[in-house]
């Protein structure tokens, strides 16, 4: 019986038990499923089984391969290429708010980049087209930092096993799951240590290819193909390393909140973090809660057995197709449609070159220009020349089988269902050369649908990811950092870089600024498009607004389209527009002076206006009779009164009308039927004096 520093040998009996129970449960079944799938996606020559090559091989004929999977699963790889994970925080409970939602929105998306998220989601995602299950494994490194750095990595799906026993989707509902590495001597001493490194290797079973075809079933993806010799170079050797993490429940320490009712596990808590929530009014209790157990070793040696740092498991997964533990990936069901294909395809080129090469029938030595060994190797060539001998009977050629009708429907009935199974040719641009923009456009996006299921459990496994990223952030990330935040100056169009500072403490307040470890925030994941995409689409939809009427800014149009050096234009339009222009000044000064002409005319109207108005009130006054008259003429004329009727009232009892004097103003005059000539100042030519 073999110890370790940290257990002993039925430590690891057990988990090589339990590993062994879970490859026997499905995960052979899957590994062998999965290869196939990688096959037939890949093709050149793989698509075939390697017995039916061989037999056909032997009968002559050769074992054609149209691939049609890899670009209707590229076409539906390429939508998620063109779109983008964007993470944002939403404040939910505690001591949260839009603020520090923001912040944190900022670092995990820094985060991500950091870690080319994009690349590893696309990674992620072929895995899970292709071979049916895709996994980020989420975990924390520090070897370039002392407080540590998240680490986000895509294991191979056939070294992952989820409990066969399970039916959820999340690893929430998983009891355990297991993932198993090929591990050299150092590999093992820099995660678990020398002595352990040494141990492990010492009781390692020899193995002929380090795993070729391991006890899964499957061959092991890599680089190099198999090999027959036994390569043992030191420290270059591997060994099989197999990891559980699985759900322990008993009594753990717990901080709970009076104030809202909420627990929080607080066993992978700081110190620090600790103090602070209990400053804060938490209480500690115990509470039968659910912890991670971490187990690490080899078919004989524990190399690890603890608690795991991590409040849930380091997997998060993501399945094409799910349904209650079941998954397919999009290759699955086109196996058959492609293999048909491939026979069909194979069987027709077969028939046809029977057709050009069917043999002959021709008499012994009746030949006369060659010998029967030249008529065999010759007979099939282009512009053969036939010489046979006066008196023997001529060549014949054989006639050869007909095509059997309906093989070319046979071939065109696969090759629909291949595409009715993956992605149709409207997904692939492939819809014909006559059809215009918006038609494929929309035929495109009816396409789509047939991917909308894995598209949506992409967007499930996002939001997985994001609330660990989230768990991590808030567990680790626990001291005072400084993040570089590269952001887009609208006003410039220039990327900037903004440090923020989080988790600062600040003596006045006696609080720390930019808290990390504080508040609770809901996650929202939405899909953004790369950039060429996103800006093709702004643009346009700036163009259409400004055409709308929507005064929508110069630099906003700009910045918005595809254009190179665009911060630079923006900036020269900056420039430009600080320069004074003639031509645009004087125009500025004539709408100007035209605004002014236009109140100044108004103002003008209405004092007309009025005096009118008073000259009438004090003819109604001196003949109050004329106003029944007066009202019937405006009537008449279909003026509205704003007041009360009647239009003309009579004047009130006792009124008397003001002896006004005669109007001198030209452009006012009493009667403006008259005119400027009525006016008391009037000069009259013919006596040459005023009259």
């Amino acid at each position: 019986m073999t110890k370790s520093p940290m257990g002993t040998y039925p430590v690891a009996e057990e988990l090589w038990n339990r590993y062994n129970y879970c490859v026997q449960r499905g995960h052979r079944e899957y590994t062998m499923r999965a290869q196939m799938c990688e096959r037939m996606y890949l093709g050149g020559g793989l698509q075939w089984d390697e017995n039916e090559a061989a037999g056909l091989i032997v009968q002559k004929r050769t074992p054609y391969e149209f691939n049609d999977i890899l670009p209707s699963v590229n076409s539906a790889l390429g939508h998620q290429i063109k779109n983008r994970m964007d993470i944002q925080f939403r404040p939910r409970g505690g001591r949260s708010d839009q603020v520090q939602a923001d912040i944190r929105s900022k670092v995990i998306n820094q985060i991500a980049t950091s870690q080319h998220l994009h690349w590893l989601e696309s990674e992620v995602f072929s895995d899970g087209m292709i071979q049916q299950r895709g996994y980020f494994d989420v975990r924390m490194k520090f070897d370039r930092n002392m407080q540590g750095d998240i680490s986000i990595t895509v294991p191979d799906p056939l070294d992952v096993i989820p409990d066969p026993d399970a039916k959820t989707y999340e690893p929430k509902g998983w009891a355990d799951v297991i993932t198993t590495r090929w591990l050299t001597q150092d590999e093992i001493e820099q995660s678990y240590g020398q002595e352990i490194a040494n141990e492990a290797f010492a009781a390692r079973p020899q193995d002929s290819d380090f795993g070729e075809y391991d006890d899964t079933g499957a061959r092991r993806p890599k680089f190099g193909q198999f090999f027959d010799s036994y390569y043992s170079d030191g420290r270059l050797t591997r060994a099989r390393i197999v990891e559980q993490q699985r759900w322990v429940t008993q009594n753990f320490k717990t901080l709970y909140y009076p104030a809202t009712g909420d627990m929080r596990m607080a066993e992978n808590l700081s110190a620090v973090v600790l103090d602070q929530q209990l400053a804060m009014g938490a209480k500690l209790i115990q509470s039968r809660q659910r912890r991670v157990k971490w187990v690490a070793a080899t078919c004989n040696v524990t190399l690890h057995n603890d608690w795991s740092p991590f409040n849930q498991f380091t997997i998060v997964p993501f399945f094409a197709f799910f349904r209650r533990g079941q998954t397919i990936g999009l290759v699955d069901n086109a196996i058959g449609p492609q293999t048909a294909r491939n026979k069909a395809f194979s069987s027709m080129q077969h028939i046809l070159g029977s057709v050009a090469n069917s043999g002959w029938t021709r008499e012994a030595d009746s030949l006369h220009n060659m010998t029967d060994e030249q008529f065999k190797q010759q007979s099939a060539m282009t512009g053969f020349d036939i010489v046979y001998k006066k008196g023997s009977k001529a060549p014949e050629k054989i006639q050869p089988n007909r095509v059997p009708e309906g093989v070319d429907r046979y071939i065109e009935l696969v090759t629909n269902a291949l595409k009715s199974v993956t992605v149709p040719d409207a997904m692939r641009g492939m819809d014909g050369m006559d059809t215009s923009g918006i038609a494929r456009q929309t035929q495109q996006f009816a396409a789509q649908q047939q991917i909308a299921v894995p598209i949506d459990n992409l967007g499930r496994t996002r939001h997985m990811l994001a609330e660990v990223l989230h768990d991590r952030m808030q567990q680790f990330i626990t001291e005072e950092r400084v993040y570089r935040i590269t952001e887009l100056d609208f006003k410039t169009g220039k990327m900037v870089e903004k440090p923020i500072t989080v988790n600062q403490w600040d003596e006045n307040t006696g609080t720390f600024s930019n808290d990390l470890t504080e508040g609770e925030y809901d996650v929202d994941v939405q899909e953004q498009p790369v950039s060429v995409t996103l800006d093709s689409g702004q643009f346009e939809q700036a163009i259409t607004m400004r055409e709308k009427g929507i005064a929508i800014p110069d630099a906003v149009v700009v910045q918005s389209s595809n254009l190179n050096h665009k911060p630079e234009v923006i900036e020269e339009m900056a420039a430009n527009a600080q320069t004074a222009d003639p031509l645009q000044e004087a125009e500025k000064n004539l709408l100007v002076a035209q605004a002014q002409k236009t109140v100044a005319d108004a103002v003008s109207k209405m004092v007309e206006a009025m005096f009118s108005a008073t000259q009438a009130a004090n003819q109604i006054a001196t003949v109050p009779t004329v106003a029944p008259l007066a009202d019937a003429l405006l009537l008449s004329a279909g003026f509205q009164d704003a007041n009360a009727p009647p239009i003309v009232p009579n004047p009130p009892p006792g009124a008397q009308p003001a002896l006004l004097p005669n109007n001198t103003h030209p452009n006012f005059p009493a009667n403006p039927d008259v005119g400027a000539m009525n006016g008391i100042e009037a000069f009259d030519p013919a006596a040459g004096v005023p009259r």
